[in-house]
């Protein structure tokens, strides 16, 4: 009897699904501008943070997102859909750091499940709501470090 991979992707995954789609389109034709940033976290480079940029006021729910994730050093570049940059813009600006959590293991048996994660920010930089305001502007936009605590 052959094992079956787990339909459902649990809630986690599916609270991703919009990111992802938004990454899977290429904007809306606004000319993009470079964006390049640092995140630190208690003064350390911060590897792994996602980094999202929420266009203010406007349409939500398809707005094209601008994406980077920390490197070892802590600097990000976004990119909108596939393309490089962001387009001229006031955002608010969220961070998630995932950790993946060990998972609990059911003797004898490999699980097919995805590994769980949590926020090592504990959710205090996930809420639009309550994000860091930031404007893009025309051209190339270096950013003053974003030092999370």
């Amino acid at each position: 009897m052959q094992a079956r991979p787990a339909l459902s992707l649990g809630w986690r995954w599916l609270a991703l699904l919009p990111a992802l789609g938004c990454l899977a389109c290429s904007g809306n034709g606004e000319a993009l501008n470079p964006v390049r940033g640092k995140v630190t976290y208690k003064g350390q480079p911060a590897r792994g943070v996602l980094v999202t940029f929420h266009p203010e006021g406007g349409d939500k729910v398809t707005a094209v997102r601008p994406t980077g994730a920390t490197g070892e050093d802590g600097t990000f570049t976004l990119t909108s859909g596939s393309k490089e940059g962001a387009p001229a813009s006031s955002y608010v600006v969220t961070f998630v750091w995932p950790e993946e959590v060990a998972a609990k293991k059911a003797k004898g048996k490999i699980s097919l499940e995805p590994p769980d994660s949590r926020d090592r920010l504990q959710g205090a930089y996930a809420n639009p709501a309550k994000g860091l305001k930031i404007q893009i502007k025309s051209g190339p936009n270096q950013l003053e470090p974003f030092d999370l605590k």
